[in-house]
């Protein structure tokens, strides 16, 4: 214990913050927390499979991208507690891009930079509310 954890990731992930909304397919919302190149962190209250393919509607800054995606882990992050004194589990879900266009990832690397550039990952002007389709098995 003690050990910093070895980085997994392919790509370094930069900090949305949870400010940009989403949908899987119209059943839940989910919040995008960070972005990278090779894919995406997700909060949600859902139980999503690890292994299962999805589809990822982003708008960034203007921008409309549907994205293939493969669900890579999703864990329990938290739990919140709802007015009426009921326990919600909050699920952080890492997805990984598959098969993205030149085109699409060049989209994903200018948004990245202009987070970068700006010096806030958190803020509200990040991008519009994000659909995110329910896996495919």
């Amino acid at each position: 214990m003690g050990k910093k954890q070895r980085e997994r990731r392919q790509f370094p992930r930069v900090i949305v913050g949870c400010k940009t909304q989403g949908r899987v397919t119209a059943i839940y919302d989910a919040s995008l927390v960070d972005i990278s190149h090779g894919g995406v962190l997700i909060e949600h209250v859902q139980v999503v499979r690890p292994g299962t393919t999805s589809s990822l509607d982003l708008d960034l800054r203007g921008k409309r991208l549907s994205l293939r995606c493969r669900v890579a882990r999703s864990v329990v992050h938290r739990t919140e507690v709802q007015p009426d004194g009921e326990q919600t589990l909050i699920y952080h879900t890492g997805m990984e891009f598959v098969d993205l266009p030149e085109e699409t990832r060049q989209v994903i690397c200018h948004y990245i930079r202009s987070i970068i550039e700006d010096g806030n990952g958190a803020g509200d002007e990040l991008g519009e509310p994000t659909a995110i389709r329910a896996p495919r098995g």
